[in-house]
């Protein structure tokens, strides 16, 4: 029988497109679709999503339940999935935390930052956060609480919302044009319904950073938070990771925030902003 390559191709597209492959990746002939996938599927397991079964990783992913699946079983064997007690379910194996535990300590920055972040949250009894963008996602890498009425549950490891947090928004007002266009697909293909919002909230973002340098999230996230973030861009700037500083809104107002906190964090981008290399 003879196999049609268009139509092979054509289907091999397809499948990418639904795992949240943009173009450039799917046409890439050094790119892995298959790898791709399977680290699309370790994703979908996180603090708050610790147990999921195929059917719940096939509907976050896009992908086939036959082809879950097999990824998973894959996962299984090499240990970066393990069977939950729960019969059929999954969880993270060791693997996966190895892995973890190198991403965050590759440059130091992590162990680096947190005294400098430590000054400013005492300084200021308020939180600070450094992430990275994880996807869709911003990944904290660190953070530091100080005692508060209003604490969230927040760690090294949480996945916050790109299009819907003040690291996010910071993270694609410091990005260059492309790098921001081509994250902002990805989110409306994941989110169709709420992306006229996604651009509404950061066209605010991008008209507070034009004229300050930063990025205000007074409410808009969180009813009871007020936030500011910053940039932390390599010397190249080649490289971007977000900082945010936050806390309840009866004791952090815009006025310390702009005034008090905006510039110590401005000060700590500086001082990390070496380590991104």
């Amino acid at each position: 029988m003879k196999v049609n390559s268009a139509s092979v191709k054509a289907k091999k597209e397809s499948m990418a497109t639904q795992s949240g492959l943009d173009d450039s990746e799917v046409k890439d002939p050094l790119f892995v679709t298959a790898l791709a996938r399977g680290l699309d599927i370790l994703c979908c397991f996180t603090p708050e999503r610790e147990v999921l079964g195929s059917r719940e990783i096939a509907r976050l992913t896009g992908l086939p339940q036959p082809t879950v699946w097999r990824l998973c079983h894959t996962l299984l064997k090499l240990g970066y999935l393990v069977p939950d007690a729960t019969p059929n379910k999954l969880r993270v194996g060791s693997g996966v935390l190895l892995l973890g535990h190198a991403a965050i300590t590759r440059t130091g920055l992590s162990a680096f930052a947190l005294p400098l972040m430590r000054q400013v949250a005492v300084q200021h009894q308020i939180s600070v956060t450094l992430a990275e963008r994880n996807g869709t996602d911003m990944l904290i890498l660190q953070r530091v609480e100080v005692p508060s009425i209003l604490t969230l549950n927040l760690h090294v490891g949480t996945n916050l919302d790109l299009g819907n947090s003040s690291l996010g928004w910071t993270y694609l007002c410091a990005v260059d044009a492309s790098t921001r266009e081509a994250a902002l697909k990805q989110l409306k293909k994941r989110d169709p319904d709420g992306f006229d919002k996604i651009r509404l909230d950061l066209a605010i973002a991008a008209k507070e950073f034009s004229q300050w340098g930063l990025v205000f999230n007074l409410g808009r996230s969180h009813p009871d938070i007020n936030a500011v973030g910053v940039p932390v861009v390599s010397p190249d700037g080649k490289k971007v990771m977000a900082l945010t500083s936050g806390g309840a809104k009866s004791s952090v107002s815009k006025a310390k925030l702009l005034n008090e906190v905006a510039p110590a964090l401005k000060a700590l981008a500086l001082s990390l902003s070496p380590m991104l290399t």
